[in-house]
């Protein structure tokens, strides 16, 4: 199926909250004001519920009841509830794709986001904003949700295959000439998200060939190879020390740092229950 045909199918799939994506665009705000996230995330009150939950779930517990936006803002933090809330709200979204595991989907697209947060968190790099880390690695394989829904049969053969190892950046381009990568990118510049995040979806399978220099594409990478090591069965420490160092080293990690938190990350409970309704 050609590129572009591909995307005559998006009106299947639904619409990107406008909370979402109000709150995806001001990531490239560094001014935004608490005040104004608050107003925002108030407009849609299924999200908003969704939030308190997970500020009150054992995962973000905070010794006290979140009642309220502005308790959650305070208590957990601004940034970490605007991701939150982009969480939630493609989580949302994305319910019914033939032959998408629902499920599995996101829990893959939890831990990677969270383990591109905690790489780009211990990045000596000045500039870089782990939740915008986090919100590319939740949304770095959104674009497989649209190929399920243009061409279910040959994507549940690559599932299949991928499923006993074989790679699947390799068999999609090889089947439709394009991959989940340039979907997604493709699907975010559509929903008019920054042009940071679209850059980084564009280059995660390939870092070193971005130019400028993409660290976020370059963090999604490195996370998505360790969650994939991991998930086979590589034990987590032979799984960090297998990161490919020409993409970890533009990123100038603290690496001693950096182990130390994934290995709590990764085998720790994920938070995927509380928004999986």
């Amino acid at each position: 199926m050609p590129f572009n045909s591909l995307f005559e199918h998006i009106h299947q799939l639904p619409s990107v909250p406008a909370v979402v994506t109000e709150l995806i665009a001001s990531l490239d705000n560094d001014r935004i004001s608490v005040h104004r996230v608050s107003a925002t995330i108030h407009k849609d009150p299924n999200l908003s519920l969704k939030l308190l939950r997970s500020a009150n779930s054992v995962r973000y517990g905070v010794g006290r009841n979140v009642a309220t936006i502005d308790d959650a803002l305070l208590l957990l933090g601004f940034d970490r509830v605007r991701t939150l809330v982009i969480a939630s709200g493609m989580v949302g979204m994305l319910k019914e794709v033939p032959g998408l595991d629902r499920k599995a989907f996101w829990r893959e697209s939890f831990m990677v986001a969270n383990i591109s947060r905690t790489i780009v968190r211990h990045s000596q790099l000045g500039d870089l904003a782990p939740e915008t880390a986090f919100t590319c690695g939740i949304l770095h394989h959104v674009g497989s949700a649209l190929m399920h829904i243009a061409d279910p049969e040959t994507m549940r053969r690559i599932d299949a295959l991928v499923a006993q190892g074989a790679p699947r950046a390799e068999l999609e381009a090889n089947q439709f000439g394009y991959t989940f990568s340039e979907v997604g990118a493709e699907l975010c510049r559509r929903w008019r998200f920054p042009e940071t995040i679209c850059n980084a979806l564009t280059y995660q399978d390939k870092p070193l060939d971005a130019v400028p220099f993409s660290p976020y594409a370059a963090a999604v990478h490195l996370a998505i190879e360790l969650y994939h090591n991991i998930a086979s069965g590589r034990r987590e420490e032979h799984a960090l020390g297998e990161m490919p160092r020409e993409v970890r080293r533009p990123l100038a990690l603290d690496l001693l740092a950096l182990y130390e938190d994934i290995l709590q990350l990764v085998r720790s409970d994920d938070e995927l229950g509380v928004f999986l309704d």
